[in-house]
């Protein structure tokens, strides 16, 4: 079960990084990041974008460093300790990113 979770961390991560660069291609902001109405609320979408595509990028990849390191693990049997930093790198990632993201939001949204 515990694979299973991390497949899907890792392909989560994959996601991430082409949603990003696919934003950044493109011009237009990923549904993944922002909700339909929020969009339409962006008065600098180029500034959003260039703003977060990269952490997006970078969350992805650390994603699939979590998820490909969560496998070698169950394979390997690596010390629990791993688990734990796995764990724990997932969580700094995951709260740098929100909280970019909130920054982004106020920066790049207008709020009425």
């Amino acid at each position: 079960m515990v694979i299973i979770i991390d497949i899907v961390i890792a392909v989560f991560g994959v996601y991430m990084i082409g949603a990003g660069l696919k934003m950044k291609k493109t011009g237009k902001i990923s549904s993944i990041i922002l909700a339909e109405e929020e969009m339409k609320k962006c008065r600098d979408e180029q500034g959003f974008i260039s703003f977060i595509y990269w952490k997006e990028a970078l969350v992805g990849a650390a994603l699939v460093i979590v998820g490909a390191l969560g496998l070698v693990s169950r394979v390997i049997e690596l010390p629990r300790a791993v688990d734990f930093v796995e764990i724990l790198v997932f969580l700094a990632v995951f709260l740098w990113f929100w909280r970019a993201l909130g920054t982004a939001r106020e920066r790049f949204l207008s709020h009425f």
